[in-house]
């Protein structure tokens, strides 16, 4: 008996889960679809690159602090939004740890805009002298030391000025 094996070479597969962005807005913001994402008028802008070329520069340490290295090349590729495509020494980074879990869990992927500038409540990666880097909620500098919230357990952290290299707005997640 012979079995005839379809040929799917030419089966277009649709995506089962829409990709969602998270609103950096807060722990309460929500989700939007990129798909229903409105274009920018004049362009033929795409809710993500058709390329995997935006990098991925953070690495996971071990341990239970929820920091991790920032490579100065990338350790990977990934698609690039909308909202980074054409923002120079844009990339992204994979979440570690739980420290930030309702909003970011453990092996999410944040984009990071290096540029834009950063308000209270809003989230952020910063990244030490040592070049260590965690995701933590701004809420400003006070003295010499950079404020930051963390929400799993729930505590406000003090870094001292000289000990932050930059301070860069997180612009959406992916969960992974």
């Amino acid at each position: 008996m012979t079995e005839t094996i379809p040929d799917f070479t030419s089966v277009v597969v649709e995506s089962l889960v829409d990709p969602v962005l998270f609103d950096s807005k807060g722990a309460n913001g929500g989700y939007r679809s990129i798909k229903k994402r409105p274009a920018h008028t004049g362009s033929s802008s795409q809710a993500f690159s058709k390329d995997r070329n935006l990098p991925v520069r953070g690495r996971a340490q071990g341990g239970s602090d929820g920091n991790f290295v920032i490579e100065e090349h990338p350790i990977d590729w990934t698609f690039c939004p909308a909202d980074l495509q054409g923002v120079n020494d844009a990339f992204s980074v994979f979440v570690s740890g739980d420290s930030m879990v309702p909003k970011y869990k453990n092996g999410d992927l944040v984009y990071v805009h290096p540029t834009k500038s950063v308000m209270k409540s809003r989230f952020v990666l910063v990244e030490t002298t040592e070049h260590r880097g965690f995701i933590k909620q701004f809420i400003g500098w006070q003295e010499n030391n950079l404020i930051v919230r963390q929400f799993n357990p729930t505590k406000d952290i003090a870094i001292p000025k000289q000990d932050v290299l930059r301070v860069m707005l997180v612009i959406g997640s992916l969960d992974c």
